[in-house]
């Protein structure tokens, strides 16, 4: 194994005294090499063996690659026992560490050792049925339900997601559940909280105050009153301070009588489907990832027996991604009480608020702990982290943490002006995935490899949109990490409908959707005339198709169909499945089909995941697709082909941290960096929860916007930081016109001089 020496930045967080401590890495500093020769040192100087250390990552990528490069370098040093302890020890995602720890204690935990994890769409039925469950109750238990019901009912006009006012609810208690089940507050304490209006008016005015800066926080302790906005404008114009634009204004007194009505009435809901969610978690002894943290953290709460075996286990707790830890993963890791403890993080990179994580946490633990910094970027060349550098000290100011360890602003006016060779402004009128695509063909007309190239989107969407516009251009590419669409891909609606054919033959739309898709591959006169003799599996056999090849495709798919269907309904889906592969022509079909390696792999894909529910039937797992597809799940495409292919890489930025590549191509500088909040606005830290249903916004929705809003703003910031630190050798960024066009580029509006940057490229 080649040999690193590290520099003097990197050898202080290596060689640093035992203790807890936190460290503040910039992006490409190199905080996996320091991670790895700090977790070595442990083990060969200090005598440590690595089940003792305990390492916890946040991705299984990202645990699987740093257990290999720990591995590695045990058997390097000729440690060939610590490297087999190490290939079993506690080197694992957050997820895993609760499970190893429920599983171990699980006599404490009220958990059958053998429990299992939800897979992600079995969570998302088993929330999905408590809400039903839970808003089909009587509600004797929630005394606000039934206003905030017959509130929504009163003023329903259509304009609801998918029609009724049944369906906001489930959408609002969906969202509440994602977002307060990652806080650090429990649900019988928000049931207590929200089950009284004068509880939560205290909740809130505590919230409100603690968020107020020190001074004015003083001044509003002395004023009286019931109304709180107007404390707050006292207090403010009392020590000479401008009142947030949350606060100003008249407070509607029926607006917060109605806000807190149907806050409580909505989180009671919420707390009423929590309760059941858990209830049937026990019931089966299977648990989603935010039960395995819940549970965890209540186990090391509640057992001191537990919290001091773990601490006698663990010497050292090493915590890598610190800044996208959630509330109440930081409590459980707060909990094991280790007293030499290593959170390695960069609040610059935290860009996980949609999982909860709270940048708060870590940015609070680097102002109290001992701080040691990794400043340098290793990773791009000067010219990119120039770029960089000038565009976060303007967005950023003095919050800015330069990463060429330059400590003053850039001079352009030196012997010595700052270069930025390597970046390429490509200028467009608008988002233009054709442009865009013309120019990533120049870049390979240049002699750039394709797959050094990795173009990075902000959703879904957007990777489907640009595979789409580099497919039609001629330039091969795959969408890393799947396009999050594979519920609703053709060819697994296609083996949803056979499944169901085949379970009930009486079944018309499925059976000619099967006939009309590459099981059979009919001509569409064919399964137009068909349609018009129900019922169609009566028909089929004595079919006269006007079309040459029909009756032999009719033929082909009842000698396989016609047995099959007359034992569906007594195999498994995963067992019909595997012989509608086996006897029919499908697979053969799908291959000759564009993009077949794609197709094929989503349909062995859907085999592999009926195999994991072998209780399901055909028909109930074919209805589960369309439950998921209704539920709007996420689920990647099958990987299709070699990572190491001479294809452009297309992924979200989201996805692509922690990586880097030679090429990067940015296209979406245009996308709004804040949202309308919504009328339900969550803090998941606080356990703040408001609602706004009537025209006007309380107070506290206002002030739970605003503070949403901030968030969002500096985290689109952050989200862009990462995706440009990224790139080792070429930055390439689309930049709307903002001058004369109508989209200009959101964040880089107005930060950029073109004509004082010597060595950028701009392509018009």
């Amino acid at each position: 194994m080649a040999t690193r020496t590290p520099t003097p930045e990197q050898r202080a967080v290596i060689e640093a005294p035992h203790g807890s401590f936190t460290v503040v890495a910039s992006a490409g500093a190199g905080k996996t090499f320091v991670l790895v020769e700090r977790y070595l040192r442990h083990v060969v100087e200090d005598g440590l063996r690595p089940d003792q250390i305990l390492t916890i990552t946040f991705t299984k990528k990202a645990a699987a690659e740093m257990k290999q490069r720990i591995v590695s370098g045990l058997r390097a040093k000729g440690r060939y026992e610590d490297a087999q302890i190490a290939e079993t020890g506690p080197i694992q995602t957050i997820h895993s560490f609760c499970e190893r720890v429920l599983r171990e204690n699980a006599l404490e935990a009220g958990l059958d050792p053998q429990f299992e994890i939800l897979a992600d769409q079995q969570a998302t039925r088993m929330v999905a049925d408590a809400i039903r469950e839970a808003l089909a109750s009587d509600l004797v238990d929630e005394p606000d339900a039934p206003e905030l019901i017959r509130h929504l009912a009163g003023s329903f006009g259509g304009g609801f997601p998918q029609g009724t006012p049944y369906s906001r609810l489930e959408d609002d208690i969906k969202k509440l559940l994602h977002e307060l089940r990652s806080g650090a507050t429990s649900w019988e304490s928000l049931r207590e909280i929200y089950g009284s209006h004068t509880l939560l008016r205290a909740k809130w005015e505590d919230g409100i105050r603690r968020a107020l800066p020190t001074n004015v926080r003083g001044a509003f302790d002395e004023q009286e009153g019931s109304d709180l906005g107007e404390r707050i404008q006292r207090a403010c114009k009392a020590v000479g301070v401008g009142i947030p634009a949350w606060a100003r204004g008249r407070t509607v007194s029926d607006a917060e009588a109605d806000s807190v009505v149907h806050t409580c009435g909505l989180v009671q809901l919420a707390c009423a489907a929590w309760w059941r969610l858990d209830r049937e978690m026990v019931k089966h002894q299977a648990l989603d990832f935010a039960a395995l943290e819940i549970r965890a953290d209540r186990l090391l709460a509640r057992s001191e027996v537990t919290r001091s075996r773990l601490s006698r286990q663990y010497e050292v707790v090493m915590v890598d991604e610190s800044q996208d830890v959630n509330p109440i993963q930081y409590r459980l890791l707060d909990n094991l009480g280790g007293q030499h403890t290593m959170m390695v993080g960069d609040s610059q990179q935290s860009i996980y608020g949609f999982r909860q994580a709270d940048v708060r946490l870590f940015q609070s633990r680097a102002e109290s702990k001992e701080t040691r910094r990794l400043s340098k970027n290793w990773r791009s060349d000067p010219g990119i982290l120039n770029f960089v550098d000038l565009v976060f000290s303007r967005l950023w100011t003095s919050d800015y943490r330069p990463m060429n360890l330059n400590t003053g602003p850039m001079d352009f006016d030196s012997d010595d002006k700052p270069t930025f060779e390597g970046v390429e402004i490509w200028r467009q009128p608008a988002a233009d995935w054709p442009l865009t695509s013309q120019r990533i063909q120049g870049l390979i007309t240049e002699g750039v490899l394709k797959r050094d190239i990795a173009v990075l989107v902000r959703d879904g969407r957007a990777a489907v949109a640009m595979q789409q516009s580099l497919d039609q251009a001629g330039i091969p590419s795959r969408i890393a990490g799947g396009s999050e669409q594979f519920y609703t891909r053709l060819e697994v609606r296609d083996l949803a409908n056979t499944l169901r054919c085949l379970a009930d033959p009486y079944d018309d739309f499925s059976l000619l959707a099967t006939l009309r898709s590459p099981m059979a591959s009919l001509s569409l006169d064919a399964v137009v005339m068909l349609a018009l003799k129900s019922p169609v599996v009566e028909a089929l056999a004595d079919l006269e198709s006007p079309v040459d090849g029909d009756r032999e495709k009719i033929d082909q798919f009842l000698k396989w169909y016609v047995p099959l269907r007359a034992i569906a309904d007594r195999l498994s889906a995963w067992e019909v499945l595997s012989r509608v592969f086996a006897e029919s022509d499908y697979l053969t079909a799908l291959g000759r089909r564009d993009s077949s390696d794609q197709t094929l792999a989503n349909a062995r894909k859907l085999l592999s995941l009926a195999s994991q529910e072998p209780e399901l039937g055909p028909l109930e797992f074919a209805e589960q697709i369309q439950e998921i597809q209704n539920l709007r799940h996420k689920e990647g495409d099958a990987p299709a082909d070699d990572e190491n292919a001479d294809l452009v890489k297309i992924m979200t930025i989201h996805k692509a941290k922690g990586l880097e590549f030679p090429v990067v191509v940015v296209p979406q500088t245009d996308k709004k960096i804040s949202r309308p909040p919504g009328d339900v606005v969550v803090d998941p830290a606080e356990g703040l929860v408001a609602v706004k249903l009537s025209k006007e916004a309380g107070l506290v929705h206002r002030f739970l916007a605003e503070q949403k809003k901030r968030h969002e703003e500096d985290e689109e910031r952050r989200i862009l930081y990462v995706a440009l630190t990224r790139a080792q050798k070429r930055l390439c960024i689309n930049l709307m016109a903002s001058a004369t066009g109508t989209t200009p580029s959101k964040i880089l509006d107005g930060v950029l001089d073109l004509g004082q940057m010597p060595g950028l490229v701009v392509r018009d």
